[in-house]
């Protein structure tokens, strides 16, 4: 559970730290490793040069004497020191290590091991050794044996030396990354702890917090990220709180109506007949339709709207509800289509597309005077239908477009409330078309008059 308490600016220094002492500790192991191992084939180049080189005197010196005797001088640096008075001669090997000299029969006339001289040698014994050759003819062997030899003190001192300097190398630089390490953590907590205060305040529902990053990484990019996020918020806040005042004062209205009517007939303020009752059925059906309205807004914004698609003729469609919509209006016909001979099935659901076109239908009619047409106009994109409502009316002002399709959305209070409607009608109108993968937008013609356009696949 340790773990859990940690913060992430420990956690994320502790990270650091074991990575730099990894890093500082594989390097100093390899740089002593290649040190040594770099060293060891430098002395046994040496030892080489220095075994071929006594080789070449050894040969003189047997070809200038005829025999080996007195060869050992060759072999061995002699030198005096006084040692309280006395004089103390000691000797030590020109090759580093033990040798032994053999001569042409394998024995051995020189050694550093008294024990071995006048012994006969092995003939893997003498192979591994530096042959001395007089002419094409070898008459004796220089074997050397560093096996057991100790480095002498001033190599020693090279390579403790050279190693100290990778460890102290090591530590400073250890120091270096460490101090980047400190400045690197507050740079990247510095944000993160601004989004935290920021997430906090949102968290207790203020919405007004906003983040301020000067970095232009990705930590500058999830700011401007954070601060969009929050600006979506609000004006989603904003409207849910309108919706649900609009919802209760739709709800309200006709609730008002129902229970005011109500209450005269039981107070014998009206009689308990049919005129006074069938206004109050009317508000009971505004009320179950305005229902059903928000419920199939919620089940398409959840992505949860089943449609029952089959391929439909869109001119026959289209022609039904006009015939239906011009049957209704006192003037006559004001309706007309426009369209193709010939129009491919299109699959979709007859009776959503018939409630989105009467929508539409609905809305011109009311905004366009009595003596002026309404146009449906049919057409074929490629693969997409195009089915447009034109209308004569005043157009649609500029600031209400990009808020035409929002539920409970009607532009001019007094005007759109004196000519009734919930303000869902569009915005049931977009759900059901893109359910249906398709569009639906609203612009002004620039002869006058509004014109909505649904764009539906074929296929």
């Amino acid at each position: 559970m340790l773990h859990r308490r940690l913060s992430f600016a420990l956690k994320l220094g502790l990270s650091f730290v074991v990575v730099i002492l990894v890093a500082v500790a594989l390097v100093y192991f390899m740089t002593a490793h290649s040190i040594t191992g770099r060293f060891a084939a430098y002395n046994e180049q040496t030892r080489e040069q220095t075994a071929h080189q006594l080789c070449g005197l050894l040969a003189e010196y047997r070809l200038r004497t005829g025999t080996w005797f007195g060869a050992e001088k060759l072999l061995f640096n002699q030198y005096a020191i006084v040692v309280n008075g006395q004089l103390i001669v000691r000797r030590t090997s020109l090759v580093g290590g033990d040798f032994s000299l053999t001569d042409e029969n394998r024995i051995v006339v020189a050694s550093t091991d008294q024990d071995k001289i006048g012994t006969q040698l092995s003939k893997a014994e003498v192979a591994a050794g530096y042959p001395i050759r007089e002419g094409g003819t070898q008459i004796g062997t220089l074997i050397i044996d560093n096996s057991n030899s100790p480095l002498p003190p001033a190599e020693e001192e090279f390579l403790y030396s050279a190693k100290r300097s990778a460890l102290v190398g090591g530590g400073i630089a250890s120091g270096v990354a460490l101090f980047l390490s400190i400045i690197l953590i507050t740079q990247v907590l510095s944000p993160l702890r601004l989004l935290t205060r920021a997430t906090d305040s949102i968290a207790k529902g203020d919405l007004s917090h906003r983040v301020t990053l000067k970095a232009h990484d990705e930590f500058g990019r999830l700011g401007e990220s954070f601060n969009r996020m929050i600006d979506n918020l609000g004006r989603s806040e904003t409207v849910r709180k309108t919706m649900t005042a609009d919802i209760a004062h739709e709800l309200r209205t006709p609730v008002t109506i129902i229970q005011g009517n109500l209450e005269a007939i039981l107070d014998g303020v009206y009689p308990a007949d049919t005129e006074t009752i069938a206004p109050i059925y009317e508000e009971t059906l505004h009320l179950g339709r305005l229902i059903d309205d928000l419920r199939d807004l919620a089940l398409a914004e959840a992505g949860e709207l089943r449609l029952s698609k089959e391929p439909t003729d869109i001119l026959a469609l289209v022609n039904q509800v006009v015939e239906t919509v011009n049957a209704s209006l006192e003037n006559g016909s004001r309706v007309v289509v426009s369209a193709p001979e010939e129009i491919p099935a299109v699959p979709l659901d007859p009776m959503r597309m018939r409630q989105v076109l009467a929508n539409l239908l609905s809305n011109a009619l009311r905004y366009t005077p009595s003596d002026m047409e309404i146009r449906v106009e049919i057409e074929v994109w490629e693969n997409m239908l195009v089915l447009r409502v034109i209308d004569h009316g005043p157009g649609i002002p500029e600031n209400e477009l990009p808020h035409l399709f929002e539920r409970f959305y009607r532009g001019d209070e007094a005007r759109t409330r004196a000519a009734g409607g919930s303000g869902l009608g569009l915005a049931i109108a977009k759900q059901w078309v893109e359910a249906h993968g398709g569009k639906i937008t609203a612009s002004n013609r620039s002869e006058g008059g509004a014109c909505f356009t649904i764009l539906i696949p074929i296929a």
